[in-house]
């Protein structure tokens, strides 16, 4: 029986982009979706079909997270994601007061709305996870904690007020006393897009983590090629969320790149002007954008900020990786890449030699290879997109 199912995604390309054909899987299998989205990305939600709902974004996109390590960063990061949770909840409210939803999915970062009026109304919820899922075999909380130099004291004054401020406004909009404790990820269904493979205790997750693997929209067509006598592709990228330092990172690449046999694609992002790098070597060139599947099929070795959306797209082309994380999470990512055997982790700021000695050592050993395809296949078992409608359907019929 077709339902009315409410997805909230995180404003944020790599938390929507695995969503998005799911969504339209379930709009064209007949059911109504509403999708409680920031407003930049109403119009590629719409593509789907599903209904767009705005809402406006709080997250400090144009200065990023602060990468101090300290405990007042720690907590600034803490309260803009439970902000950006909240910030979607008196519009949903009066958007689904007269049709409530039959089953509400959230991000995981994004999931106090959801949550509240969930348990409001009574009605199933599920979690959409583009990360390492938590449950009782593995919490990526603990683990990024663990990377990290401080943890978050819950009763910081500035915490404090914050969940004074969130029950404040939960009575003022009429929806009662909800407490929401221990109704997130560990105990909801869980759509995980990755392989239960990759996930770090894969094997010790419940069946109600729904490990399907990467959900892609079909790439564009690409007629990219690397110029002939290339020897071998590495494609290097530090994704599209906020990072510090990328332009003086991608001419240190440049420079080290210069003297060596690969061709060398590096993606800069909407952040990164291509005239910030100054005059590049022959055998280096430098885009804003560019559909990484064309160039990762012709790719030796991906050099990747470790982020899970490229790296599950360089292993569903069975690409090896050469891992240079800056966040906690992927710091985390990262070194399951390299305990899988699937390519190495190393420092962002390291030299230019040991980056070329990375890249080599990964392009010349054909383990790697082998073990990103044995896990390319693992992807393919995982369902994908199909087996991900299919388990959100389940969650629906309860």
């Amino acid at each position: 029986m077709a339902g009315h199912i409410a997805f909230f995604s995180f404003p944020a390309y790599a938390h929507l982009a695995p969503t998005l054909p799911v969504v339209r899987g379930l709009v064209e299998r007949g059911h109504r979706v509403t999708c409680v989205v920031a407003d930049r990305f109403a119009d590629r939600v719409a593509e789907t079909g599903a209904e767009v709902l705005r809402y406006e974004s709080t997250f400090p996109w144009q200065t990023g997270l602060s990468d101090a390590g300290d405990h007042e960063a720690m907590v600034q990061t803490a309260t803009s994601f439970v902000r950006e949770g909240l910030a979607p909840l008196e519009v949903a409210l009066r958007r689904f007061a007269e049709d409530v939803p039959d089953l509400f999915v959230h991000d995981l970062a994004a999931s106090e709305t959801a949550r509240i009026l969930a348990k409001h109304w009574g009605k199933p919820i599920a979690q959409s996870c583009v990360s390492m899922a938590s449950g009782p075999a593995f919490s990526m909380n603990e683990a990024q904690a663990a990377k990290g130099s401080v943890e978050v004291d819950l009763d910081d004054p500035v915490l404090a007020e914050l969940f004074a401020e969130q029950a404040k406004l939960v009575e003022d909009l009429g929806l009662g006393e909800v407490d929401i404790e221990g109704f997130g990820g560990d105990h909801a269904p869980n759509l995980v897009f990755l392989p239960k493979q990759f996930q770090v205790n894969g094997a010790d997750f419940p069946d109600r983590y729904g490990f399907v693997g990467p959900c892609v929209v079909p790439a564009a067509d690409s007629d990219w090629a690397p110029p002939p006598g290339a020897g071998g592709v590495v494609l290097i990228s530090l994704g599209t969320s906020y990072s510090p330092g990328r332009a003086e990172f991608f001419r240190r690449c440049a420079e080290a790149f210069a003297e060596q046999p690969w061709h060398v694609v590096m993606t800069l992002g909407s952040a990164v002007d291509p005239a910030e790098l100054g005059a590049l070597p022959s055998n280096v060139e430098a885009r804003q954008w560019v559909a990484h599947p064309a160039v990762l099929k012709h790719t030796n070795v991906f050099v990747t900020h470790c982020g899970m959306g490229s790296v599950m797209e360089a292993l569903s082309l069975g690409v090896p990786m050469v891992c240079v994380p800056h966040h906690v999470d992927q710091q985390v990512i990262g070194g399951q890449v390299a305990n899988l055997g699937l390519g190495r982790m190393i420092d962002r700021g390291v030299g230019a030699e040991e980056l070329v000695a990375a890249v080599a050592a990964v392009g010349a050993d054909p383990a790697y290879r082998r073990r990103a395809v044995e896990m390319r296949g693992e992807i393919e078992r995982a369902g994908g997109t199909e087996r991900a409608v299919r388990l959100v359907e389940s969650w629906l019929a309860g």
